[in-house]
């Protein structure tokens, strides 16, 4: 089949990567404008983009997907399919209809869950121990289109976003392949989601980062390890801005005051109390410092017993 392929960030290079390698053709890659990225606020295409480009395909980056004149395009180009994966944007009806198989889309969740913008984030922040890969044929409707196909994969209990996504995206890539096989052969099933048991994630805010020390340890546990490595979750220490990026939650009567340092162990790390027990801390990123483990920050620390993280400055 002749595919346009839509995404943006890394997770959909994955899609990208394996319908290059299969039997069907990739003939244009779609992806959202460059953006101004670091203190020098230079211009970076989408990892879509930049992949796309080192593969040798023609790029388009609408600044509106549902112009007329881009639409002209995609009817040039000839396409079978649409395959979307993390674009960014809603499809109006006539982008959606232009190719003879429509619109498929790449959701890293088990639909009608999790719907939205951040289904990998919200899945681990809500402690999920199942997620996985829906294939669906995309409506106007917020990720509710009927299902062609669905795998879900197993979620450790400190599994980060960062490994998420690449098991999820892996995944992606091989059913994917599979559902244009079965759409080329006229076998492709369409099933309707429930729609009353859907649920939906937003677009992360810097307040979804912020940790809150009076919520339980575990659920501080979750918020860290769904934001992992990147951005991070934050917090404050003597004031700064502090990263903490990996951890682990063990159950315990404690009784000191939460974000309080409270020991060090050479195998475990560095150990927080938290409401329900103590969150040991693995990676942090102190402001103005590159990532570190927290053993070794915590070495450098000048009383350590006595300082405690916060929520504000």
């Amino acid at each position: 089949m002749k595919v346009i392929y839509m995404g943006s960030p890394d997770f959909s290079v994955y899609g990208l990567d394996a319908l290059m390698e299969s039997g069907h053709e990739v003939v244009a890659a779609v992806s959202r404008a460059d953006k101004s990225q670091g203190r020098k606020k230079q211009l970076r295409p989408t990892a879509l983009k930049a992949r796309a480009l080192e593969r040798g395909l023609p790029v388009y980056t609408p600044e509106n997907v549902n112009d007329f004149a881009f639409y002209e395009t995609v009817k040039e180009l000839q396409a079978d399919v649409i395959v979307v994966s993390a674009f960014g944007g809603i499809l109006k009806k006539e982008l959606l209809e232009v190719c003879p198989y429509g619109v498929i889309n790449i959701h890293g969740s088990l639909l009608p869950l999790y719907r939205g913008a951040s289904p990998m984030n919200a899945v681990l922040c809500d402690g999920q121990k199942e997620t996985g890969i829906t294939i669906m044929y995309m409506n106007e409707g917020m990720d509710a289109g009927d299902i062609l196909m669905m795998e879900a994969l197993s979620i450790d209990v400190n599994e980060n976003f960062t490994s998420l996504k690449q098991r999820l995206g892996v995944l992606g890539g091989e059913l994917i392949v599979k559902s244009l096989d079965l759409l080329e052969k006229g076998e492709a099933p369409r099933i309707p989601q429930d729609h009353e048991r859907a649920t939906y994630c937003q677009l992360l805010t810097r307040e979804d980062e912020r940790i809150l020390w009076q919520k339980e340890g575990l659920a501080i546990h979750n918020q860290i390890r769904s934001l992992s490595l990147a951005p991070g979750a934050f917090t404050y220490l003597n004031k700064q801005p502090f990263k903490i990026l990996t951890t682990v939650f063990e159950a315990a009567d404690s009784k000191e005051t939460a974000g309080s340092i409270v020991t060090f162990d050479k195998k475990k790390g560095v150990a927080c109390a938290v409401k329900g027990g103590y969150l040991w801390l693995l990676r942090v990123k102190p402001q103005g410092k590159k990532e570190m483990s927290a053993s070794d920050w915590y070495r450098g620390l000048h009383l350590p017993e006595k300082m405690r993280f916060t929520t504000e400055p």
